[in-house]
């Protein structure tokens, strides 16, 4: 009967198991690669690509005005000391040279301040002041796409020529020779040649201005050799006077207050008469004369008269008429003028 009941009973089935297997297995793979192509390999290309951008550089240009400076001419290009950090973290602590135009850096995303290094060459030998202010700049992730970024401007004033120094022109020689890239950037100078331009810039302008200011010490000397200077009055003879040929006099009457001052020749032609002239200082006590010119200047600030007076005159010919000399080719009225002009009263 035992064996009959367990004959009769039905065989369970291992085939529901091994489905459910399969499903959680498909599930489980299914679920794996939703999460990788769904969240994980996305992840990894937006950080690899966000590594890519970090690591890209982009064109950084500077407005830069310098009067005279033009790298297509011959200059040589402007070293900008870059510091700062990029935004991947790493730090940055280079020389970058721009043209003229302001381009030739390249700078990942972050940022920094770019300073002038020294001054770069004029194709004429032109040094510029190193402005002491530094330029932010900033990388950021809007440049992607850009052409260039404006980092801002860079003012280089001219060093007067006599005022540029020789470590001047030794930095801004030093940096040029170290501009490895220029050639390969499409510029060619002879550094040189820039060095030895500045250096006779600098030299001829010194010496002009050595001249000019001799020249001025000269004229400042013969001007002081033109002038009579009184208690009364100050006259400044005109540049053309040859003072050198004349003797300046003083005399003073007794009985009253008046003093004489008389220019005349002397020298050979002392008896040229012609452009002698005396300056008289006096209280008002003096009589009438009659000199060939005759001038009242007025009186000084104590109250004292000043008469200008001189000349020569010679007999006209059939007649017992005197005729006014001429002084230095000129009518003696005309020649009376100016040196009323040249008078100043105290």
């Amino acid at each position: 009967m035992a064996a009959e009941a367990a004959a009769s009973s039905p065989k369970r089935s291992k085939k529901p198991f091994i489905i459910a297997a399969v499903v959680v297995a498909l599930l489980a793979v299914g679920g794996g690669a939703g999460y990788y192509f769904g969240i994980y390999a996305p992840e990894q290309a937006r950080e690899a690509a966000e590594q890519e951008a970090l690591a890209a550089k982009h064109a950084v240009r500077f407005t830069v005005s310098a009067e005279g400076w033009d790298t297509s001419a011959g200059a040589s290009r402007l070293p900008l000391h870059i510091t700062g950090k990029e935004a991947r973290g790493k730090k940055v602590d280079v020389v970058r040279y721009v043209d003229s135009t302001g381009a030739g850096v390249e700078l990942r995303r972050g940022s920094y301040k770019a300073e002038v290094a020294a001054s770069p060459i004029a194709a004429d030998g032109t040094i510029y002041a190193v402005p002491g202010e530094k330029v932010d700049v900033k990388v950021s992730k809007k440049a992607e796409g850009k052409k260039s970024i404006d980092a801002g401007n860079v003012s280089l004033a001219p060093v007067e020529a006599t005022e540029v120094t020789d470590d001047e022109i030794a930095a801004a020689k030093k940096y040029a020779e170290e501009d490895a890239g220029a050639r390969k950037a499409g510029f060619s100078f002879d550094v040189d040649a820039l060095a030895q331009a500045a250096t006779k810039r600098r030299d001829d302008a010194v010496a002009a201005k050595q001249a000019e200011e001799e020249a001025k010490r000269q004229a400042e000397e013969a001007r002081q050799a033109r002038t009579i200077d009184t208690d009364y009055f100050t006259m400044v003879l005109p540049d053309w006077f040859p003072i050198d040929d004349y003797e300046v006099t003083e005399s003073q009457a007794s009985g009253s207050f008046a003093k004489w001052f008389r220019v005349h020749r002397t020298g050979a032609d002392q008896d040229d008469h012609s452009a002698d002239f005396t300056i008289i200082v006096h209280d008002n006590s003096l009589g009438g004369f009659g000199p060939v010119f005759f001038r009242d200047l007025g009186k000084t600030s104590e109250g004292y008269s000043v008469w200008l007076s001189g000349g020569s005159a010679h007999p006209v010919e059939g007649s017992y008429k005197l005729e006014a000399d001429d002084a230095f080719g000129m009518p003696v009225e005309d020649y009376a003028n100016i040196l009323a002009s040249c008078i100043t009263l105290k």
